[in-house]
């Protein structure tokens, strides 16, 4: 049985101009719905690692420690963990004139780091990475923006953001079960 522990972002993960809030929130459950699309792991129920977690006062998101690791084990009786980061979300953008207007097309590429460790010794059994790209696009006219919401600075729908985590989230995961089960 494994534990998946919280995700976190890698605090360079991202440029000023992107907001990422709640990305490693995102990040873990898509990385906990695709395990179970892909029957191969038995994955321990995220309320009960949570609960016992907090009464053990433990700090599970990112990188955990081998001691850390090992004492997770024993307080949740899992042989495995898998844990990790958002490790960078970026974007792109190319912009047409067209008139008094423009349209613009951002690409938000994703990457997300897993890890898969034997809690009894501390050992890394897989590592994984998976990157996921989304695009939108924006229309600008004097007016204003169609269409659009900010994401700091740069004009980007939230949905790309989480659609390019997502698709990090399950190719990291179907790169894991590969790695774990070939």
């Amino acid at each position: 049985e494994v534990a998946v522990m919280d995700f976190g972002t890698h605090p360079r993960a991202v440029t000023i101009d992107i907001n990422i809030l709640n990305a490693g929130e995102a990040a873990h459950e898509y990385i906990l719905q695709r395990i179970f699309e892909s029957g191969k792991l038995e994955v321990m129920d995220r309320f009960l690692v949570e609960e016992k977690i907090a009464a053990a006062n433990l700090n599970t998101t990112g990188i955990i420690d081998p001691d850390t690791a090992q004492e997770l084990g024993k307080i949740l009786g899992a042989k495995y963990i898998i844990y990790g980061n958002v490790n960078d979300v970026t974007l792109s953008e190319v912009g047409t004139k067209i008139g008094i207007g423009g349209v613009t097309v951002c690409t938000v590429q994703a990457h997300i780091i897993a890890r898969v460790m034997n809690v009894e010794t501390g050992e890394i059994i897989c590592a994984a990475k998976g990157g996921g790209k989304s695009k939108s696009s924006f229309v600008k006219v004097e007016g204003g923006d169609v269409a659009t919401i900010a994401v700091g600075n740069v004009k980007v729908t939230q949905d790309s953001v989480h659609n390019a985590i997502q698709k990090a989230a399950y190719q990291t995961v179907d790169v894991m079960v590969k790695n774990l089960f070939s």
